[in-house]
Formats: C-alpha cells, sequence, structure tokens
C-alpha cells in the first residue's frame, strides 16, 4: 500500500506528537524540548546533512519511547535518575527494529551512559547523537526542578569530560550563544516547526505510521497482533466481496489506524483478567474518542470514518455514535466485523482464543440479531480457512520481531541493569 495518499511530511509528526501525548504529556512536552536543544546544537555545529539532522531531532523526540508506565515516567523526570537502563534498552530494540531511524537507534540506548564509560566501539556520530540528547535531557529536567541557568551552567561544569564530552558541552554553549535556546524553550511549538525542512518519502512516512501502531500493540502480549490481523481480515473480506482497490485501500488504512487511541487507555484495564466495570469500560471505550483526537482532521475523511466506527452496529446499540445501518458504509461494516474476529481468535487476559467453530457462531449470531451485516459474515464464512493462513503469514514476522525483541531485552537488562560504571555495545553481542 501506498503511504501518500494517508501521512506524508507534513502530517506524519502531528500524529507521533498527538499519539505520544496520550502515554503521558511529559514524555511529549519533555521530548520536543530536548529535541529542539539538539537541533540547535546541531545547527551551530553544522557537521550533519538536513536529512540527518532531522533524524538525530525525530530520534531525540523519541528517546523516551521505552517508558510507558507512569511509575516509569516519574523516575525519569527525576535529575539524579539510577533507573536507567529498562526504558534506554526497550527504546534501542523499539526503533532499531520498527522505525526508520535503525541508523541512530544506538544513541538511544546510552543516552543516560556518562561519556566516561560509553564503549569504545561507538561511532563517532552515534556517540555524539548519545551525548547531545543526554546533556538536553538533562538540561531540561534541570530547568523543570530549578529556575537559574547560571547554576545549570555551574553544574554542567562540573561533569565536565565525565558525563559529557568537552566538546558536546562548548557546543551547547556556543548554540546558546548564537539562538538563545534556553529563552526559546517554553515556546509552544509544534514538533514539525523543530525540524528541518526535509520531505520523507513515502515510505518513511509508512514506516513511521507503523511504528506508532506497533507502540501500542507491543505495550502486551495479547495485543501484538490485533491489529494487523483486524487489517488483514478486512482486506480479505473485501476483496472476496469484489470490493474494488480504492475501497480495500481505504479500509486497509482505516483498519490500521483504528486503535490508535489505546494508547491513551491504562495497560491494567487493557489486561484486566475479567469483566470490566462499569466505570472502567467507559474509560476503555474513550480510545475511539482518542483516535479521533489523534488522527485531528489531518487523515482522508472516510479513512477516519472507517477507524472510528469499528464499534457501532447496525441496530445503534454500537458506540460512540449509536449509529445505525443507513449511517454505516459496507467499508467501515466490514472492519467492524474483522475486528470481532480479531478479538475472538486472539489470546486475553481473561480469555483463551476461540475455535473457528465458536467464532463463527458467535458472528451468525450478532448477524441475526441485526448488530453485524450478515454478508460480509457470510463472505468470511465462505472464505475462512483461506482467510486464517492470509493472516497467519502476515502475523509470522511480528510475532517473530515481538519475541525476539523481548528475548534481546531480557538478556541485554540481564548484563546491564546492575552495572552503574560501565556500558557496552549491544553491537558488540559476544553469543551471537
Amino acid at each position: 500500500m501506498e503511504a501518500k495518499a494517508v501521512v506524508n511530511s507534513n502530517n506524519i509528526s502531528g500524529l507521533i506528537e498527538r499519539t505520544l501525548n496520550y502515554v503521558d504529556p511529559r514524555l511529549v512536552d519533555h521530548g520536543k524540548r530536548v529535541a529542539s536543544l539538539v537541533y540547535g546544537m546541531l545547527e551551530a555545529q553544522k557537521k550533519y546533512s538536513a536529512k540527518d539532522m532531522q533524524d538525530i531531532c525525530i530520534l531525540a523526540m523519541l528517546h523516551d519511547i521505552g517508558a510507558y508506565k507512569t511509575e516509569e515516567i516519574n523516575r525519569m523526570t527525576q535529575f539524579e535518575s539510577e533507573d536507567i537502563w529498562e526504558h534506554s534498552i526497550y527504546g534501542y530494540l523499539f526503533l532499531a527494529n520498527l522505525s526508520p531511524l535503525k541508523e541512530w537507534a544506538r544513541a538511544v540506548m546510552f543516552h543516560h551512559v556518562a561519556a566516561v564509560h560509553l564503549p569504545d566501539s561507538l561511532e563517532e556520530p552515534i556517540r555524539e547523537a548519545a551525548q547531545m540528547i543526554s546533556l538536553a535531557d538533562r538540561i531540561d529536567i534541570y530547568l523543570q526542578e530549578n529556575t537559574d541557568p547560571p547554576n545549570l551552567f555551574v553544574s554542567l561544569e562540573k561533569v565536565r569530560d565525565t558525563k559529557f564530552d568537552s566538546h558536546i558541552l562548548d557546543l551547547f554553549y556556543e548554540a546558546e550563544r548564537q539562538f538563545s535556546l534556553l529563552a526559546c524553550l517554553e515556546e509552544e511549538k509544534d514538533f514539525h516547526k523543530i525540524l528541518p525542512n526535509v520531505q520523507l518519502s513515502g515510505k518513511e512516512c509508512e514506516e513511521y505510521l507503523r511504528m506508532m501502531i506497533f507502540a501500542i500493540d507491543f505495550r502486551s502480549q495479547h495485543t501484538v497482533t490485533h491489529t494487523i490481523t483486524t487489517t488483514r481480515i478486512s482486506c480479505c473480506a473485501a476483496s472476496h466481496m469484489g470490493l474494488s482497490d480504492a475501497q480495500i485501500h481505504n479500509i486497509f488504512y482505516g483498519a490500521l489506524l483504528h486503535d490508535l487511541g489505546k494508547i491513551g487507555i491504562p495497560v491494567e484495564i487493557l489486561e484486566y483478567p475479567g469483566k470490566l466495570s462499569s466505570q472502567a469500560m467507559a474509560v476503555m471505550r474513550t480510545h475511539v474518542d482518542l483516535t479521533e483526537k489523534i488522527l485531528g482532521g489531518t487523515i482522508d475523511e472516510e479513512i477516519t470514518k472507517i477507524a472510528l466506527r469499528h464499534h457501532e452496529k447496525l441496530d445503534g446499540s454500537g458506540y460512540p455514535r449509536g449509529l445505525t445501518r443507513d449511517a454505516l458504509t459496507i467499508e467501515e461494516r466490514i472492519v467492524a466485523v474483522s475486528d470481532i474476529v480479531s478479538a475472538l481468535l486472539g489470546t486475553r487476559s481473561y480469555k483463551e482464543a476461540f475455535s473457528k467453530e465458536k467464532t463463527l457462531s458467535i458472528l451468525e449470531e450478532q448477524a441475526g440479531e441485526g448488530k453485524i451485516d450478515s454478508d460480509v459474515v457470510a463472505a468470511l464464512k465462505a472464505n475462512f480457512d483461506t482467510v486464517l493462513e492470509e493472516v497467519e503469514d502476515s502475523c509470522r514476522p511480528i510475532l517473530d520481531t515481538y519475541y525476539g525483541l523481548r528475548k534481546e531485552y531480557q538478556y541485554l537488562l540481564g548484563k546491564y541493569l546492575y552495572s552503574s560504571t560501565e556500558a557496552a555495545d549491544p553491537a558488540d553481542r559476544s553469543h551471537k
């Protein structure tokens, strides 16, 4: 699928910003300020291409993407934090495997490591990016706790050539002299206004879009393949029903985006091992509204509607709008049914995967009650085995990545978590 019709250089940064904002606003606000400081240093240095500067700035914005839990974020926002490895390791692995920033991802691994403990094997550009992000990160955290920049400079000088390379500190001072970085930090800026004006390719935009999907699905082993499963079932059903390529294109992206808002739902609710209370269910249902806010009017209206209407029912019993049959297009109905199939076939914290027979029985029951489209159910029933084969083929590489990432995370965490005096380069893994 071509991404250019859905996301592009002008809207992808806003989509990233709004999505992460629902994890915790502190991550985005902090990330933007760190990116702004890093951009100032890069601009003063005039060493890297505009594309490299853009990549490093996006990396700086995403440097804490490995943190999802409130307690982790609370620890990270302390100036003298010793809890550096969990989110640094996961952030590195996530960006290395699931983003267009593979070339720079190791800088996130080391963004809390003192300069004197950085591995000798680290290439100079990665070392510089790690040090710039580290310095910008600590400056912003310091300024959130203190309002006296002169004392900041005193504090920085105390760790010259230990915590920070001398030339990185001097680079910050030069950027501050040229651009008054600290005075500009509190300005409200859209993230894309921080970035150099470089057009991302359609492939890069697609990769960033998928990165955000995985940022949601990878929060739980039960949801790893939910989005890709829903998307593949939707497209298969549409194809078997004879829909046009244009309709299938919209279905693909509508399904891909349908659960973006779950990034703002607490993991405790997503993973609750039983029936949710009415209060918890009310929170869960807000994920559709959050999706609408994240999409922010930047995505094609037809695709947006497909994403936002996957919990509507033909009889008006769905949410959030209580729409009925006449208001729901065939594309919207297909994704609504496919979302149910994906949930039934997948495991959850409160259930095992349902069998083919039980899944079809539930679908036919809901179709008979007038809740979901009977033609979509019939198409899936007639082609169920073929659809499942396609789903399995689509999910296999995602599962391989997920479990490989978890294994690598545990290895690196076990190796470096308790080491406060030295770091190692994950590229130098001896067991490989």
